[in-house]
């Protein structure tokens, strides 16, 4: 059974994380508390080495019995959880090495802007569609949920509409403001992803957010939303434009992939692929590419000849687009990031190196 001791070691663990600014914290057996600082890992020091039924006694504090059923049959389990009314986490349980660990990462209390997050202009404009499909991707720990939130926020703010949210698990809690703001958890308030969007279609419903489109049947049904006159804003775990691309076609057997084509060129609307990058002087920075779909590059995804689309990218800068190589370079040039941080992750390194020089 979980005790008041237990509560104070996690109180005082979480208050060292906000100290540290952390966005994560990790707890596995035999370690310290480990935690994320500006993408770098670092011990807590000064913490006991966590054990194995110092997690069992954390999971028991913050689970409830179905969870914990759900967690001893499944062996992990994804939640978001408010701890002593403070902090909104998104908790992560899963079993290595026999034993069960955790990992937290902080949701900010405050619902930050497009333009708190950094974004560009082009960005911004995304909350004013009124239908298709806008996809914000990035690898794990990109912030494209942030960025997710954040035109849902700007929508709630600015406009009257019914909106809603399909999560596993729900992350950012919306209170409305212009709009009306209904969140449903996969798993508690609907089965699936896929049931969700269905009755969704079927009602009075302006904008869908889909947490995650990542299986064949929820992309599937988040494009066929997408076709029904609504905007729909969904993310993915991709590093790129081409490549979240690649993915939504390859997720299809061949002889769909030219319905999928078709489907995908007629309703999508922007995608938005970013990434956090240090940032000089300490934390992070969003870096982004930007792609808003011209006629030759709806008629590339069509035509499935996707290996035009960098090029498109890189040329169609007068059409709001912004390429990655671009980003960086405007980065390095206002000395926001460091020159080897850029090359790391750019697309052509002579590309960057040309355009850190205009």
């Amino acid at each position: 059974m979980p005790s008041s001791n237990d509560t104070i070691v996690i109180d005082r663990i979480l208050s060292r994380v906000a100290e540290y600014k952390a966005s994560d914290v990790h707890l596995t057996p035999g370690n310290p508390p480990i935690v994320r600082v500006d993408g770098k890992l670092v011990s807590l020091e000064g913490e006991a080495i966590i054990t194995p039924d110092f997690l069992e006694r954390l999971a028991e504090l913050l689970l409830s019995e179905p969870q914990r059923q759900e967690l001893a049959d499944k062996k992990e389990l994804v939640i978001a959880a408010t701890w002593q009314k403070r902090a909104r986490y998104k908790i992560s349980f899963f079993h290595q090495r026999g034993s069960l660990s955790a990992s937290l990462r902080l949701i900010p209390q405050q619902i930050p802007s497009l333009e708190q997050l950094g974004l560009p202009a082009v960005v911004q404009r995304l909350a004013e569609l009124e239908k298709g499909l806008v996809l914000v991707t990035g690898p794990f720990g990109s912030g494209r949920t942030a960025t997710a939130s954040a035109l849902l926020d700007r929508i709630n703010q600015t406009r009257a509409e019914h909106v809603v949210t399909i999560e596993k698990p729900i992350e950012q809690i919306f209170v409305n403001s212009r709009s009306v703001i209904e969140q449903r958890e996969v798993g508690r308030d609907t089965l699936s992803f896929e049931q969700a969007l269905a009755t969704a279609s079927r009602e009075d419903v302006d904008v869908i957010f889909v947490s995650e489109m990542e299986d064949t049947p929820v992309i599937e049904a988040v494009l066929n939303a997408a076709e029904s006159a609504r905007l729909v804003i969904s993310t993915m775990n991709t590093d790129s434009i081409v490549r979240t691309i690649e993915k939504i076609l390859t997720s299809f057997p061949e002889d769909q992939t030219q319905r999928i084509r078709v489907q995908l060129a007629a309703t999508l609307q922007a995608i938005v692929s970013q990434r956090l990058l240090p940032r000089v002087g300490g934390g992070r920075i969003v870096v982004a590419e930007v792609m808003l779909p011209t006629g030759p590059i709806r008629s590339v995804i069509r035509d499935g000849q996707l290996y035009q689309l960098t090029n498109l990218l890189q040329t169609s800068r007068e059409q709001g687009m912004i390429s990655l190589d671009r980003s960086l370079a405007e980065l390095v040039k206002t000395g926001e990031i460091l020159m080897d941080d850029a090359i790391a992750h750019a697309v052509d390194r002579n590309s960057l190196k040309s355009l850190t020089r205009m």
